[in-house]
């Protein structure tokens, strides 16, 4: 019993830390950009490079979500060890689909939280430097509803806040109604 106290109490301490520590990363990543924006225009052959500033959120955003894909995964074959582990110990079959939706979702949202979170930086609009901090402990926090295998109440809500933030970032990123009506039309 209080083996399950300490690792529940030490579940939701690392919940909230992550989010912080991701954050945190994601700014110094933002000021290392922005500081050597320059060099890399210099030593690049394509002197283009940082022209929009969004590509290098994008990529860095790329970047976050492919290492948070890639420890969700290994924590979720980590468990899959063993004979017969189909719903890990009683547990339900879909705990390996929910891993895998939400495994894609923040693969999708760190994308889009970083070219918000740029765009917040450069356009001195902190409401979407705080929309980044927040919806992150937000969907972070949902994922503690798995251990009760509340699977649609941890998916549902995030696959909500992936949608909006991906308007968020179409918007920071330039993006209209017209520019995303245009490129479904057909062009001859």
């Amino acid at each position: 019993m209080i083996k399950y106290f300490i690792f529940r109490e030490l579940t939701c301490f690392i919940t909230c830390l992550v989010p912080q520590k991701n954050e945190l990363f994601r700014y110094f990543m933002y000021l290392l950009l922005r500081k050597t924006e320059a060099g890399l225009k210099e030593i690049s052959e394509n002197h283009e490079i940082g022209s929009n500033k969004l590509e290098m959120a994008y990529v860095s955003g790329l970047g976050f979500g492919t290492m948070s894909g890639a420890f969700a995964l290994v924590n979720v074959l980590a468990d899959s060890i063993g004979p017969g582990t189909l719903g890990l110990r009683g547990g339900t079959e879909y705990f390996f689909v929910t891993s895998a939706a939400m495994t894609l979702c923040m693969i999708l949202l760190n994308t889009f939280w970083s070219v918000i979170f740029f765009s917040g930086f450069d356009d001195r609009n902190y409401k979407k430097v705080a929309w980044v901090v927040l919806s992150h402990f937000f969907v972070s926090s949902l994922s503690l509803l798995n251990r009760k295998e509340l699977y649609v109440a941890t998916i549902l809500p995030s696959y909500i806040v992936l949608a909006i933030t991906a308007y968020i970032a179409f918007r920071s990123a330039g993006g209209t109604s017209k520019s995303l009506l245009q490129s479904f039309t057909h062009r001859s």
